[in-house]
């Protein structure tokens, strides 16, 4: 008689740590201090959708999509990194 095994791999690195806190930072970033919280959240996101990417996590892939469409927000609600991107209008 041969004894089956079972093996249960855990899937290490889907991305949904980074996306979640690049969200609240994005969060954070169109709330108050843009110009801190955005660019970190663009950085946490870009990591977090790569890791998703690579491991073909679908949750921790929208979740960083969520959290790019969020940067994005916060980047077109802040005054001072549309003038360091050169978009704010001229008077």
């Amino acid at each position: 008689m041969t004894d089956e095994q079972v093996v249960i791999v855990k899937k290490q690195g889907t991305g949904m740590v980074a996306g979640i806190i690049s969200c609240v930072l994005a969060i954070l970033g169109t709330f108050t201090i843009g110009i801190v919280f955005v660019p970190l959240a663009a950085v946490a996101a870009v990591i977090g959708f790569n890791v998703a990417l690579f491991n073909k996590s679908g949750g921790g892939i929208a979740v960083n999509l969520l959290a790019c469409i969020l940067v994005v927000v916060g980047l077109f609600t802040s005054p001072a990194l549309l003038l360091a991107i050169g978009m704010a209008g001229s008077s």
